[in-house]
């Protein structure tokens, strides 16, 4: 639920402000090959049950592109101690971002997606 914890292992993330504990304005780059896009992001949280679930959707804009995602996180206690995190997410993706390809679209998510839960996992387990 700590923004700025979160928003440290995202890949591209520039700045988070926080408009109210659930609505923050996210300013991120992102890079597909040669290609670099700066996305303004409102975020809004939603559906929260602390330590359980949560519903995350972000929708932002760069020049020329819109993005639109929807994201459900769980958390499920597990024996000794640990926790299960599960999550999906679906996007849209509108304008010159979308004309890059869904090949090379799908690996650069992929890729960040893997980025982020292996630093953030690192980071937990560290603090």
């Amino acid at each position: 639920m700590d923004p700025d914890f979160v928003a440290a292992s995202a890949p591209g993330v520039e700045s988070v402000e926080a408009v109210d504990p659930t609505h923050f304005t996210v300013i991120s780059g992102v890079g597909v090959g040669a290609l670099k896009f700066r996305f303004r992001l409102d975020v809004e949280l939603s559906g929260i049950v602390e330590l359980e679930r949560l519903t995350m959707a972000a929708r932002g804009k760069a020049p020329g592109s819109t993005v639109d995602v929807v994201s459900n996180v769980r958390l499920e206690q597990v024996r000794n101690g640990h926790t299960r995190l599960a999550w999906a997410a679906t996007s849209t993706i509108d304008g010159a971002v979308a004309g890059i390809g869904a090949r090379f679209l799908e690996a650069a998510a992929r890729r960040l997606t893997e980025e982020f839960w292996s630093d953030f996992a690192r980071r937990i387990n560290a603090g």
